[in-house]
């Protein structure tokens, strides 16, 4: 009986413990979002002279977009931590943004990031933007 108790106790805590284990780790910025930054953004928001001051270089986007307050929007954050659409970046990058245009931009336009891209980006803010 022992065993048997023992066994079902083990199985228990042992399909626990791979629950636990199987859990996803937030994103990173560093890691998950920034590349897609550098790639998609870094010819406006990289450089000598970033666009409205907005610099996505490596190593610098994360403490410009973080909690701070938007140009465009100024009562709005860029990022707000767990809040995707309460944050002005994911809603330029959405192209539903009420002031300016949607982005990243063309020449003559505005264009949609990759559908994976843009679900790096909102699972990032929604897991808590993460350095």
């Amino acid at each position: 009986m022992r065993t048997k108790i023992a066994v079902v106790l083990m199985a228990a805590f042992g399909g626990a413990l791979a629950l636990v284990a199987q859990e996803p780790k937030p994103l990173s910025y560093a890691a998950a979002v920034e590349p897609v930054f550098i790639s998609e953004c870094g010819d406006c928001h990289g450089a000598e002279k970033p666009k409205k001051g907005l610099d996505l270089s490596k190593g610098r986007g994360f403490d410009h977009i973080v909690g701070k307050a938007s140009n465009e929007v100024p009562e709005m954050l860029l990022v707000k931590p767990g809040d995707p659409d309460a944050s002005y970046l994911w809603q330029k990058l959405q192209h539903t943004a009420k002031e300016g245009r949607g982005m990243p931009r063309t020449i003559f336009s505005s264009k949609m990031l990759p559908a994976a891209e843009l679900d790096v980006v909102k699972k990032w803010i929604t897991d808590g933007a993460k350095p």
